[in-house]
């Protein structure tokens, strides 16, 4: 016992403590708005902005920034007046995406084997949907779908196993249940406590993430989000190749 004591007291903090809600902006989160959220486990902060949407209010279109037309999620959202937008998924410097990328209806890249490339998210019949890459090739009339990774929630646990080193902006896709969707941004932390924050209960209010999968972050993290005449943005580091926008479903 006196050996385990000892070793505890040289872990480091982050190991130790939990995640816990400090303050959420507003109460609950309201459809398609910046919900924000700050977080602490003792020794850190972090603070989230996440765009939580319901799947026949709003719909989610993946958009290829062919010949780099699109500067930033700004541009590309203003184009297709979408009220909200993320950076996608990975891709080469000449900008072909790296691992399976469909938009509206049209398949750009196939699927990728790369372990990184742990999960697809997909849009079918208007329904969006968060998969193992592995179990994707049963999932037929996709419209829209982004391969990305890792995982960093599944079933409402955060995966073991991500990285814990390299800290980095962070932008991610989430499920709280089939009729909550949302994507989000978190400036800086590292794959293993983006995974534990998601976990954190009520992270959404009265509710929870159960799934979540990691985009492109780092220089390619993008963020933008229109309430109104208010604006929330991201610096834009760098230009991707691809969005994801939140558009209003016609009625």
């Amino acid at each position: 016992m006196r050996w385990f004591c000892a070793l505890l007291c040289f872990l480091p903090a982050s190991l130790l403590a939990e995640w816990r809600i400090l303050d959420q902006q507003p109460s609950e989160p309201g459809e398609g708005v910046p919900f924000r959220v700050k977080v602490t486990d003792g020794a850190a902060t972090a603070n989230l902005i996440l765009i939580v949407f319901h799947p026949n209010t709003f719909g989610i279109r993946v958009v290829s920034n062919n010949e780099w037309r699109y500067p930033s999620v700004a541009d590309a959202a203003g184009s297709t007046d979408a009220v909200a937008g993320v950076n996608g998924g990975y891709f080469q410097a000449d900008g072909t995406p790296v691992g399976l990328l469909i938009s509206d209806d049209r398949t750009i890249h196939k699927l990728d084997t790369v372990k990184l490339l742990s999960g697809v998210f997909y849009v079918r019949d208007g329904k969006p949907g968060l998969i193992r890459s592995s179990r994707f090739a049963r999932i037929k009339n996709v419209t829209q779908a982004i391969q990305c990774g890792p995982f960093l929630l599944e079933d409402g646990r955060a995966v073991t196993g991500l990285n814990n080193q390299r800290s980095a902006p962070r932008t991610f896709v989430f499920t709280a249940g089939n009729s909550v969707w949302g994507f989000g941004i978190c400036r800086s932390v590292t794959l293993a406590e983006m995974g534990q924050i998601l976990a954190v209960p009520d992270l959404l209010g009265r509710a929870s993430v159960v799934s979540a999968l990691n985009l492109d972050g780092g220089s390619s993290t993008q963020f933008w989000a229109r309430s109104g005449d208010e604006v929330t943005s991201s610096s834009t580091l760098a230009v991707v190749a691809n969005y994801l926008l939140l558009v209003h479903r016609a009625k």
